[in-house]
Protein backbone atom coordinates (compact mmCIF):
# COMPACT_ATOMS: atom_id res chain seq x y z
CA UNK A 1 0.00 0.00 0.00
CA UNK A 2 2.84 2.39 0.88
CA UNK A 3 4.57 1.65 -2.46
CA UNK A 4 1.39 2.47 -4.36
CA UNK A 5 1.13 5.83 -2.58
CA UNK A 6 4.81 6.60 -3.33
CA UNK A 7 4.35 5.74 -7.02
CA UNK A 8 1.28 7.96 -7.23
CA UNK A 9 3.18 10.84 -5.63
CA UNK A 10 6.11 10.42 -8.04
CA UNK A 11 3.80 10.29 -11.06
CA UNK A 12 1.99 13.41 -9.86
CA UNK A 13 5.25 15.30 -9.38
CA UNK A 14 6.51 14.31 -12.85
CA UNK A 15 3.22 15.39 -14.43
CA UNK A 16 3.34 18.76 -12.66
CA UNK A 17 6.95 19.34 -13.77
CA UNK A 18 6.15 18.47 -17.40
CA UNK A 19 3.12 20.77 -17.36
CA UNK A 20 5.15 23.60 -15.87
CA UNK A 21 7.92 23.23 -18.47
CA UNK A 22 5.34 23.21 -21.26
CA UNK A 23 3.72 26.38 -19.94
CA UNK A 24 7.09 28.12 -19.60
CA UNK A 25 8.03 27.20 -23.16
CA UNK A 26 4.71 28.51 -24.48
CA UNK A 27 5.06 31.75 -22.50
CA UNK A 28 8.62 32.25 -23.76
CA UNK A 29 7.56 31.70 -27.39
CA UNK A 30 4.69 34.16 -27.07
CA UNK A 31 7.11 36.87 -25.97
CA UNK A 32 9.28 36.61 -29.11
CA UNK A 33 8.67 39.42 -31.67
CA UNK A 34 7.93 37.31 -34.76
CA UNK A 35 5.03 36.66 -37.10
CA UNK A 36 4.53 34.40 -40.11
CA UNK A 37 4.70 36.03 -43.54
CA UNK A 38 1.68 34.91 -45.54
CA UNK A 39 3.39 34.24 -48.89
CA UNK A 40 6.97 33.70 -50.04
CA UNK A 41 6.54 35.63 -53.30
CA UNK A 42 4.82 38.86 -54.23
CA UNK A 43 1.94 38.57 -56.76
CA UNK A 44 4.25 39.68 -59.59
CA UNK A 45 6.88 37.12 -58.56
CA UNK A 46 4.30 34.32 -58.34
CA UNK A 47 3.07 35.19 -61.82
CA UNK A 48 6.56 35.19 -63.29
CA UNK A 49 7.39 31.89 -61.57
CA UNK A 50 4.53 30.26 -63.49
CA UNK A 51 5.95 31.61 -66.74
CA UNK A 52 9.47 30.50 -65.84
CA UNK A 53 8.30 26.96 -65.07
CA UNK A 54 6.79 26.67 -68.54
CA UNK A 55 9.74 28.28 -70.31
CA UNK A 56 12.80 26.39 -69.04
CA UNK A 57 11.82 22.72 -69.18
CA UNK A 58 12.10 19.81 -66.76
CA UNK A 59 15.91 19.59 -66.54
CA UNK A 60 16.27 22.83 -64.59
CA UNK A 61 15.45 23.37 -60.91
CA UNK A 62 14.12 26.76 -59.85
CA UNK A 63 14.80 28.15 -56.38
CA UNK A 64 13.36 31.39 -55.02
CA UNK A 65 14.49 33.96 -52.46
CA UNK A 66 18.02 32.55 -52.24
CA UNK A 67 20.51 34.41 -50.06
CA UNK A 68 23.27 36.00 -52.14
CA UNK A 69 25.90 34.74 -49.68
CA UNK A 70 24.78 31.16 -50.40
CA UNK A 71 25.67 31.63 -54.07
CA UNK A 72 28.77 33.84 -54.08
CA UNK A 73 31.38 34.50 -51.38
CA UNK A 74 34.35 36.85 -50.89
CA UNK A 75 37.64 35.72 -52.43
CA UNK A 76 40.20 33.80 -50.42
CA UNK A 77 43.40 35.46 -49.23
CA UNK A 78 41.80 38.74 -48.15
CA UNK A 79 42.58 40.23 -44.71
CA UNK A 80 39.94 39.07 -42.24
CA UNK A 81 38.49 42.55 -41.71
CA UNK A 82 38.10 43.16 -45.46
CA UNK A 83 36.60 39.70 -45.95
CA UNK A 84 34.03 40.41 -43.23
CA UNK A 85 33.06 43.76 -44.74
CA UNK A 86 32.65 42.16 -48.18
CA UNK A 87 30.59 39.33 -46.71
CA UNK A 88 28.33 41.70 -44.75
CA UNK A 89 27.48 43.56 -47.96
CA UNK A 90 25.89 40.41 -49.42
CA UNK A 91 24.68 38.54 -46.32
CA UNK A 92 21.43 40.50 -46.01
CA UNK A 93 20.51 40.40 -49.70
CA UNK A 94 18.79 37.74 -51.80
CA UNK A 95 18.21 36.85 -55.44
CA UNK A 96 14.60 36.61 -56.65
CA UNK A 97 15.22 33.34 -58.51
CA UNK A 98 18.07 30.90 -59.00
CA UNK A 99 18.33 28.35 -61.83
CA UNK A 100 20.29 25.13 -61.21
CA UNK A 101 21.07 22.04 -63.27
CA UNK A 102 18.72 19.38 -61.90
CA UNK A 103 21.37 16.67 -62.22
CA UNK A 104 23.89 18.18 -59.80
CA UNK A 105 22.31 21.48 -58.63
CA UNK A 106 25.18 23.48 -60.10
CA UNK A 107 24.25 27.16 -60.48
CA UNK A 108 23.34 28.20 -64.02
CA UNK A 109 22.28 31.82 -63.50
CA UNK A 110 20.34 34.12 -61.20
CA UNK A 111 17.32 36.30 -61.94
CA UNK A 112 16.11 39.63 -60.65
CA UNK A 113 12.51 40.59 -61.45
CA UNK A 114 12.42 44.37 -61.63
CA UNK A 115 9.18 46.08 -60.60
CA UNK A 116 8.72 49.82 -60.06
CA UNK A 117 10.46 49.66 -56.66
CA UNK A 118 13.73 49.31 -58.60
CA UNK A 119 13.33 52.90 -59.78
CA UNK A 120 14.34 54.30 -56.40
CA UNK A 121 17.91 55.56 -56.00
CA UNK A 122 18.68 53.17 -53.15
CA UNK A 123 17.36 50.20 -55.08
CA UNK A 124 19.37 51.17 -58.17
CA UNK A 125 22.52 51.37 -56.05
CA UNK A 126 21.74 47.93 -54.67
CA UNK A 127 21.13 46.54 -58.18
CA UNK A 128 24.39 48.03 -59.47
CA UNK A 129 26.30 46.49 -56.56
CA UNK A 130 24.76 43.05 -57.15
CA UNK A 131 25.50 43.25 -60.86
CA UNK A 132 29.13 44.08 -60.15
CA UNK A 133 29.45 41.38 -57.48
CA UNK A 134 28.02 38.73 -59.81
CA UNK A 135 30.26 39.86 -62.67
CA UNK A 136 33.33 39.60 -60.41
CA UNK A 137 32.27 36.11 -59.33
CA UNK A 138 31.63 34.94 -62.92
CA UNK A 139 27.91 34.50 -62.28
CA UNK A 140 25.32 35.51 -64.88
CA UNK A 141 22.65 37.86 -63.52
CA UNK A 142 19.58 38.34 -65.70
CA UNK A 143 17.31 41.31 -64.98
CA UNK A 144 13.76 41.04 -66.29
CA UNK A 145 11.16 43.85 -66.10
CA UNK A 146 7.91 42.76 -64.42
CA UNK A 147 5.09 42.70 -66.96
CA UNK A 148 1.41 41.84 -67.16
CA UNK A 149 2.01 39.62 -70.21
CA UNK A 150 5.04 37.49 -71.14
CA UNK A 151 5.82 35.74 -74.42
CA UNK A 152 7.13 32.28 -73.57
CA UNK A 153 9.62 32.05 -76.43
CA UNK A 154 11.15 35.41 -75.47
CA UNK A 155 11.73 34.19 -71.93
CA UNK A 156 13.24 30.96 -73.28
CA UNK A 157 15.63 32.89 -75.49
CA UNK A 158 16.92 34.79 -72.45
CA UNK A 159 18.00 31.57 -70.76
CA UNK A 160 18.78 29.15 -73.58
CA UNK A 161 22.53 29.88 -73.52
CA UNK A 162 22.73 29.08 -69.79
CA UNK A 163 20.75 25.82 -69.81
CA UNK A 164 22.30 22.31 -69.98
CA UNK A 165 22.23 20.70 -73.42
CA UNK A 166 19.56 18.13 -72.50
CA UNK A 167 17.29 20.99 -71.39
CA UNK A 168 17.58 22.94 -74.65
CA UNK A 169 16.75 19.82 -76.69
CA UNK A 170 13.39 19.47 -74.97
CA UNK A 171 12.34 23.10 -75.31
CA UNK A 172 9.68 23.85 -77.86
CA UNK A 173 10.19 27.41 -79.05
CA UNK A 174 6.74 28.61 -80.10
CA UNK A 175 6.89 32.19 -81.35
CA UNK A 176 3.14 32.59 -80.88
CA UNK A 177 3.03 31.32 -77.30
CA UNK A 178 2.09 33.97 -74.76
CA UNK A 179 0.95 33.86 -71.18
CA UNK A 180 -1.04 36.63 -69.58
CA UNK A 181 -0.44 37.20 -65.90
CA UNK A 182 -2.75 39.00 -63.49
CA UNK A 183 -2.24 42.74 -63.28
CA UNK A 184 -1.20 43.25 -59.69
CA UNK A 185 -0.61 46.33 -57.62
CA UNK A 186 3.04 47.02 -56.93
CA UNK A 187 4.25 48.46 -53.68
CA UNK A 188 7.16 50.78 -53.11
CA UNK A 189 9.86 49.83 -50.67
CA UNK A 190 8.74 50.50 -47.15
CA UNK A 191 10.73 53.39 -45.71
CA UNK A 192 8.77 53.90 -42.49
CA UNK A 193 8.52 51.40 -39.68
CA UNK A 194 7.16 51.33 -36.15
CA UNK A 195 8.97 49.59 -33.30
CA UNK A 196 6.99 46.44 -32.36
CA UNK A 197 8.08 46.79 -28.73
CA UNK A 198 7.32 50.41 -27.88
CA UNK A 199 5.56 51.78 -31.01
CA UNK A 200 8.19 54.49 -31.54
CA UNK A 201 9.43 55.30 -35.04
CA UNK A 202 12.26 53.16 -36.41
CA UNK A 203 15.28 54.76 -38.08
CA UNK A 204 17.85 53.33 -40.50
CA UNK A 205 21.43 53.09 -39.29
CA UNK A 206 24.68 51.53 -40.52
CA UNK A 207 26.70 49.22 -38.26
CA UNK A 208 30.14 50.75 -37.69
CA UNK A 209 31.66 47.86 -35.76
CA UNK A 210 31.15 44.20 -34.93
CA UNK A 211 30.43 41.30 -37.26
CA UNK A 212 27.75 43.25 -39.15
CA UNK A 213 29.95 46.25 -39.98
CA UNK A 214 28.76 48.02 -43.14
CA UNK A 215 25.24 46.57 -42.96
CA UNK A 216 22.13 48.72 -42.66
CA UNK A 217 19.64 47.94 -39.90
CA UNK A 218 16.49 49.38 -38.31
CA UNK A 219 16.90 50.80 -34.81
CA UNK A 220 14.29 52.14 -32.42
CA UNK A 221 14.38 55.95 -32.16
CA UNK A 222 13.69 55.63 -28.42
CA UNK A 223 17.21 54.23 -27.82
CA UNK A 224 18.59 53.74 -25.15
CA UNK A 225 15.20 53.34 -23.47
CA UNK A 226 14.27 50.78 -26.11
CA UNK A 227 17.08 48.78 -27.73
CA UNK A 228 15.06 46.94 -30.38
CA UNK A 229 16.85 46.48 -33.73
CA UNK A 230 15.97 44.66 -36.91
CA UNK A 231 18.15 43.47 -39.79
CA UNK A 232 17.31 44.91 -43.21
CA UNK A 233 16.95 42.06 -45.72
CA UNK A 234 17.04 43.06 -49.37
Amino acid sequence: MIWIIIILIVVTIVAVVILKLSQNKKTSSNNLPYRKIDTLFSPAERSFLGVLNQAIGEHVQIFGKVRVADVITPKKGMPRSQWQVAFNKISGKHFDFLLCDKNNLSVLCVIELDDKSHNSKKRQERDAFLEGACDAAGLSLIQIPAQATYRINEIQQLFVSYLPSEATKTLELDVNSTLETPVTEEYDIQEEKTCPKCSSAMVKKVAKKGKNIGNEFWACSAFPKCRYTEVINE
